[in-house]
């Protein structure tokens, strides 16, 4: 399956593939990775007691609703393996990475095609495709591919509509603290769903608003039985010193109301520009909340731009989508217009 930064087999001078924070890695992030390299020689705690607690304390929750892991990528299969369902339900198109785990572990795989007409925004029309046989749900929010934060009626009635047939819902919030929705307060109103719902699991991904994609760092809340059985379902000291770094500067980072309005008022910018310039070009654009875009543009597009070093994210793996879909980053307002010369230049 194709994912996005593949810069070790393609000559790339600006990876619009990969959707970090156009500002870059704080000082003080780098900071705290370096001071973690002291602790190189000690195991980790498998019971991640301090991190959990800050965790924990930060969300509102209880230590027992909270574990970490080496991202996203790391998480979703111990989530999948805990619950052991027969079947999954992805709403398409959506991550990819959920296809691959669901293979990996042997559980059939049911998809829910959205609307093109609808921007493939998640209505409540798409909720009938949920059954008392479905054994697990993936939601993304903001949905990935087209950015577009999940309408918080639509999201409850999920939760519940599965709570009632039986049926786990697995919230990706990888992007979500680089979403609209963050501008008030990085607490999702998932967190208050958690409290209410013994079926919601949510994940968080700490790579992406804080630019460290080698730092693999990501976090599950759900209810104290579900995190023990995704806990036995992890390796032992499944975090390392830099992870466990990593989320704990991340998250005083987040108190950092400068740091989050500078993030969000320039992922904002980006993106606009990027929206009204390939509108300009005649392409399909999708509105979107967060740090992305996907448009529809002419075939081929990839391959041109990386004879100018510029990679971006074909999406014709995604299920639902096809040939001509692209996703980009938003980037630095530099990198941006460059992008859109470039394409400018191909469209000719």
């Amino acid at each position: 399956m194709s994912h996005g930064g593949d810069i070790y087999r393609n000559k790339v001078n600006i990876d619009f593939s990969v959707n970090l924070n156009p500002l870059g890695i704080r000082d003080e992030m780098k900071e705290a990775l370096i001071r973690s390299l002291d602790r190189c020689e000690e195991y980790p705690d498998q019971e991640q007691r301090i991190i959990r607690e800050k965790i924990a304390t930060e969300e509102g929750l209880d230590y027992g609703n909270v574990f970490a892991g080496c991202g996203a990528s790391e998480l979703i299969p111990a989530i999948i393996r805990s619950i052991a369902p027969d079947n999954a339900l992805i709403f398409a198109p959506s991550y990819t990475g959920y296809e691959r785990a669901l293979d990996n572990a042997g559980v059939d795989i049911c998809y829910h095609n959205t609307l093109k007409e609808s921007d493939y925004d998640l209505t409540m029309d798409d909720l009938s495709s949920i059954t008392y046989k479905t054994g697990l749900v993936f939601l993304c929010d903001p949905i990935n591919p087209t950015g577009k934060n999940i309408r918080s009626d639509v999201l409850e009635e999920v939760i519940r509509k599965a709570d009632s047939a039986g049926t786990k819902v697995l919230l990706d919030e990888s992007f979500y603290l680089m979403s609209e929705r963050c501008r008030s307060s990085y607490r999702s109103k998932s967190i208050e769903l958690l409290k209410q719902y013994d079926n919601l699991y949510i994940l968080r991904s700490f790579t992406k608003l804080f630019n460290v994609p080698g730092i693999r760092a990501g976090v599950v809340f759900a209810s104290h039985e579900a995190i023990k059985e995704i806990h036995n379902k992890l390796p032992e000291w499944n975090l390392p010193v830099t992870s466990e770094a990593a989320i704990s500067a991340g998250y005083d980072l987040l108190k950092n109301k400068s740091f989050m309005r500078q993030t969000l008022d320039t992922i904002k910018s980006g993106r606009d520009y990027l929206t009204v310039n390939l509108r300009g070009f005649g392409f399909k654009v999708y509105d979107s909340d967060t740090s992305f875009v996907l448009f529809e543009g002419p075939t081929g597009l990839k391959e041109k731009l990386l004879q100018s070093g510029i990679l971006i994210r074909e999406c014709s793996d995604y299920e639902g989508l096809g040939e001509g879909f692209y996703r980009i980053a938003v980037r630095n307002e530099a990198d941006n217009k460059e992008l859109i010369d470039r394409i400018g230049e191909n469209i000719v």
